[in-house]
């Protein structure tokens, strides 16, 4: 059996490199015949799932310029030959690029400073040196304890990323944020000499620097993440029910309601859901999770609600499902995030019986009929 699935395998990645530069009519139809059938195993299916998360490297190759979508599951079968073309349609000649708001600094003294219009060294607040770069902003290392604020006058930035964005920071402690779209952090100039405070919203990756004298918290509206010296990812947007967080390297701790603390290693996700005010601690691909960070999204099996509610993020689109069971109809690969979103949605149609119709920035989905 194993070896039937690795030629498979193998002739899936040779046809998702031939699929890089277009989608044919017969490979969406391929893929069409074997998402069907993938679907329809049972314990087959599973270890195919189980064979390709240990494979995963090397098995797909994404062009984000492109913005191909090679579906990996469904791939692996060239079991059939599917002789009729079926017919494209997709009304999106408009042009959809990334919104382009201002990412706005917020000093402790109120003042508003817009950074994509400046370049360079600015003085922050109590002297510390600020440096500005494309797509970061970066705070002057404070291992001097000069630069250690005293506990009872801790001052605090704010850093917001609008929708169509994302950005990074370096804190003063060598700690980098990165910041997806719709997304904040408030963080002291100058860290206390105990504790690493800080609190965000939206959605948020952490590369902490290991300080054991210094705990390093991140508080959400529903929990607090306490590290030392880790990298992990929070999304914890307003309008979605859960808070989820997701540990890539190190250990983190996440106290809980009753008063105990709920420790996660590496791969693992911890959801709280803030209807039910229950939570779950499962084992993930973080790679899921933090492409964005490369401006990619990456979904595994994901439905086209949760495709959107991202994609909204990132253009200023509003979408109509013309069918509540659109909404769950599922995509594997990678989307480009910073590319027009016309060409990325012309490659899940042909991929799928689905199709995107814009007009004035609405994206109105519906069955090919």
């Amino acid at each position: 059996m194993e070896d039937r699935y690795k030629k498979a395998m193998g002739e899936a990645k040779e046809r998702a490199e031939r699929m890089l530069e277009d989608i044919t009519p017969e490979d969406a139809a391929q893929y069409r015949q074997r998402l069907d059938f993938t679907r329809k195993l049972d314990s087959q299916r599973s270890w195919i799932k189980f064979w390709l998360k240990a494979n995963r490297t090397g098995v797909i190759k994404i062009s984000a310029a492109a913005a191909s979508i090679i579906l990996a599951v469904s791939a692996l079968f060239m079991l059939y030959d599917v002789k009729e073309t079926p017919q494209i349609v997709a009304n999106l000649q408009q042009e959809l690029m990334p919104a382009n708001g201002n990412v706005v600094l917020t000093l402790s003294s109120g003042k508003k400073v817009v950074l994509d219009s400046i370049n360079g060294n600015i003085a922050g607040a109590s002297g510390i040196k600020v440096e500005i770069s494309e797509g970061e902003i970066s705070y002057e290392s404070s291992d001097d304890k000069r630069n250690i604020a005293d506990e009872s006058n801790v001052e605090y930035n704010e850093l917001y990323v609008p929708k169509g964005r994302s950005y990074a920071i370096v804190l003063c402690d060598g700690t980098k944020v990165w910041l997806n779209a719709m997304s904040s952090i408030k963080y002291p100039v100058r860290f206390a000499e105990r504790e690493r405070n800080v609190s965000i919203t939206g959605e948020a990756y952490f590369e902490v620097t290991r300080n054991e004298r210094a705990p390093f918290t991140v508080s959400t509206g529903d929990y607090k993440v306490k590290v030392l010296g880790t990298s992990f990812n929070i999304k914890s947007y307003p309008e979605e029910s859960k808070t989820i967080t997701t540990l890539v390297t190190g250990v983190v701790s996440i106290p809980d309601a009753i008063g105990s603390e709920v420790v996660m290693s590496p791969g693992e996700q911890y959801r709280y859901d803030k209807l039910s005010n229950s939570s779950e601690t499962v084992t993930v691909n973080t790679d899921i999770y933090t492409s964005w960070i490369h401006n990619l999204m990456s979904i595994e099996e994901e439905s086209l609600v949760e495709i959107f509610k991202v994609l909204k993020r990132r253009y200023d689109i509003e979408v109509v499902f013309e069918d509540t069971k659109l909404e769950q109809e599922r995509f594997s690969g990678k989307l480009p995030l910073n590319d027009n979103l016309s060409i990325v949605l012309k490659q899940l149609s042909k991929v799928s019986q689905v199709d995107f119709i814009s007009t004035n920035n609405t994206i109105y989905v519906s069955y090919r009929k």
